[in-house]
């Protein structure tokens, strides 16, 4: 019994000196946006990001929002609805292309955010 105990330590140990992978790599990075509870607000507010890195968003407001971007602007000239987004929900996107991709709340106009995606 002590023989299987002292393995099972061992093997622990030398599992912990293995490396984390980590959120970056080959996949890209994950970045974070939070819908600021009780304010209408993103932070951040606009991000950079590479291409191929993935951004999620996550509401802790009480509130539903509704994630959308801006026709005209970006990539794509049409709205797209990116998330509706009850209270407590996360949405994640990657982003592929490069370009700014200005959006906001479909709901409350006022809350607005950039994601600009370098090469």
């Amino acid at each position: 019994m002590r023989k299987v105990f002292w393995g099972l330590i061992s093997v622990l140990v030398a599992l912990s000196f293995l490396p984390v992978s980590s959120a970056e790599g080959e996949e890209g990075t994950m970045h974070e946006v939070t819908v600021i509870r009780n304010s209408f607000k993103l932070n951040p507010q606009d991000l950079t990001i590479k291409v191929g890195d993935t951004v999620k968003w996550t509401n802790t407001d009480e509130r539903k929002h509704n994630l959308a971007s801006i026709p005209g602007s970006g990539p794509g000239d049409e709205l797209e609805i990116f998330s509706v987004m009850e209270p407590g929900a996360v949405y994640s996107h990657t982003f592929k292309v490069p370009g700014e991709y200005p959006y906001f709340c479909f709901i409350h106009n006022q809350m607005t955010g950039k994601i600009t995606v370098e090469k």
